[in-house]
């Protein structure tokens, strides 16, 4: 009996080493992943925040043993703290970088390519499907870095109802004149007593947008509005010129702009379209959704349309801009991190991101993929959006950084409206303080 005990005693201690053997396997098989965001993924009113925790959900389900610790950043910061957290080897293996930091974080190898982790082995048909200019202006002429997830770009939103009203068809809008002939027409007092502008923009510098005529037709003018070195391109030129001299005439000449643009900000402008006193505003893709949710009309009445040309022959362009993410080059769990990147980006992601939160795709199929989400009216401007930021925006290079330049062309319309500076001495004034920034940048 006692031989017995012994012998019980000996296999269960070989079965609790098994065991506990298995255990200790399964725990160093167990992979957690660090993740920065501005966003904060208990919120269940925030659109991306809500699409993020599912897209993180739907791949730890599918990936046992990984856990993703969302940890929650300030946005403005965020930059900063992944270089810093990167120099000091403690990054997030996974983190989210805005535009104009982009080229900052491929300059310093913080970001391990999109080639070491996945995109080698792509199909050329997905490579296509992903291929836009936003994901291209972060090539290198060596490798990728980062998926383009959240992005929006500059132009007009506009009223469908007064337009058909006024018998306005958007596409005969090519140039500024043409907008500023439109805008004519929808500047009125409606039968209630109330004024309605034909065309809103805010140029307070408490808020600053890169948005209007001047960038614009900066954006579109031959070589853009930086040269390669990052300096400024022709910014006193006759396109300039003319572009400025618009924004001033759509207050002055054409009416259709009342004079407190000079001092109200962009947030002032869409709050006030959203309560119908604009018939067309120069806005941003990404606010769509949030003035649907606002406005006193029907939000079926709201379209989006790309800045128009400012002479009919240059290009329209507007700036484009958002967040991206990427693999930390530090990590030690960089495959799995990357399989991450390469399922937050997949078909059935994307899909998610555009129906769940209104996001741009950042799939080409997505939309064929979703055809009946954006045969509804609230949902087309997507459609147009994608389009503008894919073929008509301008992606800030990754070879320079500028900063300010977006102060400079809201301040360059102020100096001329407000301190009464001629067009010429108000760009020149802008070129110079740019410079003056810059220079030993």
């Amino acid at each position: 009996m006692r031989k017995f005990t012994v012998i019980l005693l000996v296999v269960l201690m070989a079965m609790t080493a098994v065991f506990a053997g298995g255990s200790a396997e399964k725990d160093s098989d167990a992979v957690t992943l660090r993740l920065w965001t501005f966003l904060d993924i208990t919120s269940t009113s925030n659109g991306r925040a809500v699409v993020l925790k599912e897209v993180i959900d739907k791949f730890e389900e599918t990936h046992p043993g990984v856990d993703i610790i969302v940890e929650t950043q300030q946005w403005t910061t965020l930059p900063s703290k992944v270089f810093a957290a990167s120099e000091a080897g403690d990054c997030a293996d996974i983190f989210m970088i805005n535009t104009a930091n982009r080229g900052e974080a491929i300059k310093r190898g913080v970001f391990e390519p999109l080639e070491n982790l996945f995109y080698n082995d792509w199909t050329k048909e997905q490579k296509q499907d992903l291929d836009s200019a936003v994901f291209e202006a972060g090539f290198d002429g060596t490798y990728h870095y980062d998926i383009p997830l959240y992005f929006g770009g500059f132009g007009i939103m506009y009223r469908k109802d007064l337009f058909e009203q006024k018998g306005i068809d958007p596409e005969s809008i090519k140039t500024w004149e043409d907008l500023a002939e439109a805008a004519q027409k929808l500047t009125y007092t409606d039968a209630n007593g109330q004024k309605i502008w034909g065309y809103g923009i805010g140029y307070s510098l408490d808020v600053v947008d890169s948005h209007g005529a001047l960038p614009n037709a900066l954006f579109g003018q031959e070589g853009g509005m930086f040269t390669d070195d990052g300096m400024p391109n022709n910014w006193t030129g006759p396109i300039a010129q003319q572009a400025l001299q618009m924004e001033l005439d759509l207050i002055n000449k054409y009416k259709v702009s009342p004079e407190s643009s000079a001092s109200v900000t962009s947030e002032d402008v869409y709050t006030d379209f959203a309560a119908g006193k604009y018939a067309m505003i120069s806005a941003g893709t990404v606010r769509m959704p949030t003035v649907q949710s606002q406005c006193s009309f029907n939000p079926d009445y709201i379209g989006f349309m790309a800045y128009p040309s400012i002479d009919g022959v240059s290009e329209s362009k507007c700036y484009a801009a958002g967040w991206h993410i990427g693999v930390w080059s530090g990590s030690k769990n960089k495959d799995i991190a990357g399989e991450f990147l390469e399922f937050i980006c997949s078909p059935e992601m994307d899909s998610l991101w555009v129906t769940e939160a209104q996001q741009i795709p950042i799939l080409k199929s997505t939309l064929e993929n979703n055809a009946e989400f954006f045969e509804i009216p609230t949902n087309s401007w997507v459609i147009e959006a994608k389009d503008i930021i894919d073929t008509k925006s301008y992606i800030q290079s990754i070879n320079y950084v500028v900063s300010g330049f977006n102060e400079d062309m809201q301040n360059a319309f102020l100096l001329a409206f407000v301190d009464g500076y001629t067009v010429e001495e108000a760009l020149k004034t802008v070129e110079n303080n740019f410079i003056e920034r810059n220079v030993e940048r």
